[in-house]
């Protein structure tokens, strides 16, 4: 397994019961995308390949302010991120 693709769909159910949780501490916005994003833009960039068990943990330990900031602001080092992210949320509803 290599491809965000592949990871994806392994991680999927971690980062859609991820999305609810938000949504019920008041996070109504955070959709499946952001949260993947995230993870892949700041979370595991610079990481050599993290196991699937880190993944998950990642994903279940996620904060909200980190992925607000994220959304919002952007990875400060990287501006093309904030571009893509940008070209992203202007997609979603």
């Amino acid at each position: 397994m290599g491809s965000d693709k592949e990871w994806y769909s392994q991680l999927e159910t971690a980062i859609l019961i991820r999305v609810e949780d938000f949504k019920l501490m008041g996070y109504r916005e955070i959709k499946a995308e952001h949260i993947w994003s995230f993870l892949v833009e700041v979370v595991w960039k610079g990481q050599e390949n993290p196991r699937l068990h880190q993944r998950i943990h990642d994903i279940l330990q996620m904060k909200i302010a980190s992925l607000m900031d994220f959304i919002t602001i952007g990875p400060s080092e990287d501006e093309a991120n904030v571009d893509t992210l940008s070209l992203q949320l202007d997609g979603q509803e």
